[in-house]
């Protein structure tokens, strides 16, 4: 999930996440890291980015348990551990970057 070409170089502010394992999305806002993840994660059929933005917010049950969805944002104490271990990213100054 390194090197997007539709990621912006502005500050990644929020990760969609799977709870205990990985990140799948990040971006700016709430709806970059949704629109971002609809483009790694699979769909019924197999297909990887064949999923609607309706089907992968469907997805989000914010529940922490894990293999849950959910979106985080950089105040959540879990941010940083989950981007340092996803790779693909890199914190400057104190701020998340997509590489």
């Amino acid at each position: 999930m390194t090197n997007h070409p539709n990621r912006s170089k502005s500050t990644i502010e929020f990760a969609f996440i799977q709870s205990g394992y990985c990140v799948f999305g990040a971006g700016h806002t709430k709806g970059q890291a949704i629109a971002d993840a609809r483009e790694w994660l699979e769909s019924e059929n197999g297909e990887q980015g064949g999923m609607t933005l309706a089907e992968v917010r469907a997805l989000l049950t914010n529940d922490r348990v894990d293999g849950g969805f959910r979106v985080i944002s950089s105040n959540d104490a879990e941010f940083d551990s989950y981007l340092k271990n996803q790779g693909g990213y890199s914190q400057r100054n104190g701020e998340w970057f997509a590489d």
